[in-house]
């Protein structure tokens, strides 16, 4: 019979938790992303090259998220049959190394990608801005192969099995560089859109039923919480948190992702706009140049004109018709009016 030692009853009540807590948090994606893809399909893919891209981004990262949560529970099988035994070596490199983290970093750079991409059609004439967020990327990407490989060269080398090690900053710091960079961008078109915008047609109201203003609060939010979830992200890399609060966070990190585009995504298409306001050029936020909005005329300005029909016309309608026939303007008898030197095509028919 295998005894079980109080070490590993501890080490098997934190398996429990942390899968248990992968599994809640991956169920809570896969509906999201349901959600997000019935959504977008039901709006109408061919009709928008953006919906298509958000399509294929969603579910990018929700296979991502799947490999990911595949690997955590085959690990903790392999350590459920350990019980009893001596401790297993740390993890070497090998498939489920490389799923793991090839998946996890690529989950990350999408949704990098994702923020730098609403920020992007915010500035559609703005070159320096537009560099900003190209410096971003490619600082992204850098960082994220670089740690990848050395993380694997020296995994040997690690003391334990964890992957959230110091070394990971070398990724997470690029990462919120870019999530803060484009925050501050959105941000700083919402405060432009506000100013130069909303002082001009509403009189310096701000109109919360404005569907351009509900698109850039939202942005804006979004990407604070987001920028938030990084610090965190960071915070778990050097274990400040502790080692079982790190795994937990390492394990739903991936899914963490996803869920926040589909948020964005699911609360776009609830706000009653096209979601291209949000992810396309054709966002109708043009405001790179200043704008002069001219002010209607008051009451005592505006004159309205009626429409005139001379006397001639109606005396020679109810010649016709006698009142008793339906006038059609069509092809037909050419009749002219006199008065207003305008030529009718007048058809009778017999009233029903």
């Amino acid at each position: 019979m295998i005894s079980i030692t109080p070490m590993d009853q501890t080490l098997l009540k934190q398996d429990i938790i942390e899968v248990a807590f992968g599994m809640g948090v991956w169920g809570i994606n896969t509906s999201l992303v349901a959600l997000t893809m019935y959504s977008l399909i039901s709006r109408g893919l061919m009709a928008s090259r953006s919906r298509q891209v958000l399509l294929a981004v969603v579910f990018c990262m929700y296979f991502g998220d799947c490999v990911s949560e595949v690997v955590y529970i085959l690990k903790f099988i392999a350590e459920i049959n350990n019980l009893g035994g001596p401790p297993l070596p740390p993890i070497q490199p090998g498939p489920q190394y490389f799923c793991l983290d090839i998946f996890t970093r690529i989950n990350f750079l999408l949704s990098d990608g994702v923020v730098c991409w609403r920020a992007w059609v915010l500035y559609p004439r703005n070159k320096k801005a537009r560099g900003l967020l190209v410096f971003c990327m490619l600082g992204s990407v850098t960082a994220i192969v670089t740690a990848l490989v050395i993380q694997t060269q020296q995994l040997d080398k690690a003391k334990s099995g964890s992957l959230t090690t110091i070394s990971n900053l070398t990724y997470y710091v690029p990462l919120l560089f870019t999530n803060v960079v484009a925050t501050i961008l959105v941000g700083a078109r919402f405060w432009e859109y506000r100013t130069q915008i909303l002082d001009q047609v509403y009189s310096g109201r701000l109109e919360r039923t404005s569907p351009v203003n509900r698109v850039l609060v939202l942005l804006t939010e979004s990407g604070i919480i987001y920028c938030f979830f990084w610090i965190l992200s960071m915070l778990s890399s050097v274990a400040i948190m502790g080692n079982f609060a790190a795994e937990i966070f390492e394990c739903v990190l991936p899914q963490l992702s996803c869920i926040y585009l589909s948020t964005v995504i699911l609360v776009s298409l609830q706000k009653s706009f096209d979601i291209n306001t949000v992810f396309s050029g054709q966002s109708g936020l043009e405001v790179e140049t200043h704008m002069n909005f001219a002010k209607p005329p008051s009451n005592s300005q505006a004159t309205v004109e009626m429409p005139r029909i001379g006397v001639s016309f109606v005396d020679r309608v109810r010649r016709v018709s006698s009142w008793n026939s339906v006038v059609v303007i069509g092809p037909g008898a050419e009749s002219t009016d006199e008065d207003t030197d305008t030529t009718y095509s007048v058809k009778t028919c017999e009233a029903v």
